[in-house]
């Protein structure tokens, strides 16, 4: 034992300073890369300015930290990896929240009708399915959703098996009123006026009172009629039950939460992120089926 301890002892300057050496390696090759970095945006235009941007950029905190989130999911996903069961297969979500279980296995008729009280319904009436999109126009997912023609792509695939309604589910602060615009828009021009106010909304840099009131009149809604349906808060409550409704019905709590309600069984379906519209295909399919 004495003898192996020696020899250890002889070993470890030796693997210290293989482990420095590396250190050194590392540090070199990330120096170079950044400079490398650095020098190649003096090739473009402004070089010099963007030598100084890109130097900020790598010396700024929030830079520094979004690497370290990168890293750390990676991380977990590997440590999930070696636990979880193979997943390869499925999208990844892009969701703000994970769904909880929700409230009510299925739902009768009367209780479906309720949930299109009030609301604008895209597509056939009497649909086999219906989507009910829990969304709101200040999230980043459910613009990528909107972006990407989800709901529209289904439309189309299934003009006679599934209708689509937008329900509004506040996360954001200031989504409210947006919300309430949409269901003023809805009342004051219809059903399709009501979804070209939410798509030109969800491509709104600016979603200033100006710039929304801009929308409203492009789509042919008065001002005066507009004005005094969002002032008076007509819909302050009614955008609020819809969140409360979407959060203890169907356990969203993240947005867009996307159920898909088999109207004859009654059986619905959380889809609770921004999915590729194949994954809606998948439920939908199993349910014609």
């Amino acid at each position: 034992m004495n003898q192996e301890h020696g020899i250890f002892g002889k070993k470890l300057p030796l693997i210290l300073l293989v482990v420095l050496a590396l250190n050194l390696l590392l540090l070199l090759f990330v120096s170079f890369f950044k400079r490398d970095a650095l020098w190649l945006e003096t090739l473009k235009v402004w070089g010099s300015s963007n030598m100084e941007l890109v130097e900020k950029l790598y010396s700024s905190d929030g830079y520094k930290q979004q690497q370290q989130a990168a890293i750390q999911q990676v991380l977990d996903g590997m440590k999930a990896g070696a636990t979880a069961p193979d997943t390869t297969q499925q999208p990844a979500p892009t969701t703000d929240t994970q769904a909880q279980a929700p409230s009510a296995s299925t739902l009768d008729a009367s209780k479906i009708a309720d949930l299109k009280k009030g609301t604008f319904v895209e597509g056939k009436a009497n649909a086999r399915i219906t989507i009910f999109e829990y969304s709101e126009m200040l999230c980043p997912y459910c613009k990528r959703q909107n972006d990407n023609k989800v709901m529209e792509e289904l439309l189309k695939k299934y003009p006679n098996d599934v209708n689509v309604v937008f329900k509004h589910y506040i996360v954001h602060p200031g989504a409210e009123k947006l919300a309430e615009a949409a269901q003023c828009v809805g009342e004051l021009a219809g059903v399709k006026p009501f979804y070209s106010f939410i798509e030109k909304v969800f491509d709104l840099d600016d979603k200033s009172d100006t710039a929304v009131l801009g929308v409203a009149k492009g789509l042919g809604v008065k001002e005066s009629a507009f004005t005094q349906c969002l002032n008076q808060g007509k819909y302050a409550s009614f955008v609020s039950a819809t969140t409360e409704e979407g959060r203890t019905l169907f356990g969203v709590n993240g947005t867009p939460g996307n159920v898909i309600v088999d109207n004859q069984k009654g059986t619905f379906t959380l889809i609770a992120g921004a999915y590729p519209v194949e994954e809606f295909e998948k439920t939908i399919d199993a349910i014609l089926k």
